[in-house]
C-alpha cells in the first residue's frame, strides 16, 4: 500500500443562504495516496466541488464554512492553518485545475503572463528565465508553437488548448497534488481523450498524485486507482477501482455505470436513475437515495446507513449490506 499524502478526515462544510444554513458536504473521508490518482464521482450537486473547494480553502467569505473535520496533507491540518500560511500550499504544494477554462483564465492577461505569475511567487522566477520556464512548460503539455502561443490572449485558442494552459500552470511549480475538478467535461470527445492521456503521462512521470473530479465512471475506469463514490454530500462507496468495477455494490454506483450511453446497443433504450439528487434544503430523512433506489427498503427511508467495510478496503454505505437492519 502506497503511502498517504493527503488523508480527509469527517468533513463537513455547509453554506451560509437565504433559506438558513445547508449542510453541503456530511463527514466525508478521503484519502489519497502518493503517486495515485482518486477519482471522485457522481452527479451535479453530490458535493464533488464542495470537497474539492474545502480542501483548497476556497469556499466563498462569509458564506462557506467548515464546520468540523479535518484536512491532513503531509500530516498537517489545512484546515487550522492561517490565510497566508494556506497561500503557500495553493499552487505551490496543492494546484487545481478548473472545470471551465474559459472562465477560470484572465482574457485580458496574456498566456505566459497568467502561468508565470505562480512561478514568481512561488519560485521568485522573473523576466527571461520567467519566460523560458512558461515556454517549456507550454510544450511539455503538448501545445505547438508555445513560442507564439505564449505571447497571446485565452480567446485566441481552442478549448482544449486553453485547458492545457490550465495544466500547465497548475504543473508550474510541481505541486504533489493536482486537483481536477471535471476538466474535460467542455472539451470534445476526441480533445477529452488527449487531455486524459496528458494528465495520466504526467502523473506518471512526476509521481505526482490527482485527486480527479468527475460525472462520468467511463472516465474513472481510465484514468483512477482508486475511486469514491459520492451522492447528496455524502461517500456511498470507495474501492480500488479494479474491485469496484468488477464488484460495484451500492445502487446508485451500479445506476451510474448502467446509464452510459455505451452499455446501450442500437434500438435500446437507455437506461437511467429516476429522478434528481434531492436539493440541500429537502433531504430525505433516511438514505438520500432511497427516492431513487428501486432496492428501497422501509428502513431505508427511517434511518442513514453507515459506511461499512463489505470486504478488504471496499466499504459501501447502503442497508443491503448491514446486518443489523433485521433488528432496527
Amino acid at each position: 500500500m502506497s503511502e498517504i499524502l493527503l488523508e480527509v478526515k469527517d468533513l463537513t462544510t455547509s453554506f451560509q443562504t437565504s433559506e438558513g444554513k445547508l449542510t453541503a458536504v456530511q463527514n466525508v473521508d478521503i484519502t489519497i495516496r502518493k503517486g495515485k490518482v482518486l477519482g471522485v464521482v457522481g452527479e451535479s450537486g453530490c458535493g464533488k466541488s464542495v470537497t474539492s473547494l474545502s480542501i483548497m480553502r476556497l469556499l466563498p467569505k462569509n458564506q462557506g464554512f467548515i464546520d468540523s473535520g479535518k484536512v491532513l496533507f503531509e500530516g498537517e491540518d489545512l484546515v487550522a492553518l492561517d490565510e497566508l500560511e494556506m497561500q503557500k500550499v495553493r499552487g505551490n504544494d496543492i494546484a487545481m485545475i478548473f472545470q471551465e477554462p474559459m472562465t477560470a483564465l484572465n482574457p485580458v492577461f496574456t498566456i505566459g503572463n497568467q502561468i508565470g505569475e505562480s512561478l514568481t511567487i512561488h519560485k521568485g522566477l522573473k523576466g527571461e528565465e520567467n519566460r523560458k520556464v512558461c515556454v517549456e512548460l507550454l510544450k511539455k503539455v503538448k501545445i505547438p508553437r508555445a513560442e507564439q502561443v505564449i505571447d497571446e490572449y485565452p480567446h485566441q485558442l481552442s478549448g482544449g488548448m486553453r485547458q492545457r494552459v490550465m495544466i500547465a500552470m497548475a504543473l508550474s511549480c510541481e505541486p504533489k497534488l493536482l486537483i481536477a475538478d471535471e476538466p474535460t467535461t467542455a472539451l470534445d470527445v476526441t480533445i477529452q481523450a488527449q487531455v486524459l492521456d496528458l494528465m495520466r503521462n504526467l502523473s506518471k512521470e512526476s509521481n505526482m498524485s490527482v485527486m480527479f473530479i468527475t460525472h462520468d465512471l467511463g472516465v474513472i475506469a481510465e484514468m483512477a486507482d482508486d475511486v469514491s463514490v459520492m451522492y447528496a454530500g455524502r461517500i456511498v462507496e470507495e474501492a480500488d477501482a479494479v474491485t469496484l468495477f468488477d464488484e460495484m455494490q451500492h445502487p446508485y454506483t451500479r445506476g451510474l455505470f448502467s446509464s452510459r450511453v455505451m452499455n446501450v446497443k442500437k434500438g435500446e433504450t437507455l437506461q437511467c436513475i429516476p429522478g434528481m439528487v434531492p436539493p440541500l434544503n429537502n433531504l430525505p430523512r433516511g438514505c438520500a437515495f432511497a427516492p431513487r433506489c428501486k432496492q428501497c427498503m422501509p428502513i431505508c427511508e427511517e434511518k442513514m446507513p453507515e459506511l461499512l467495510e463489505v470486504a478488504p478496503n471496499h466499504k459501501v454505505r447502503c442497508w443491503l449490506y448491514d446486518e443489523r437492519r433485521e433488528n432496527q
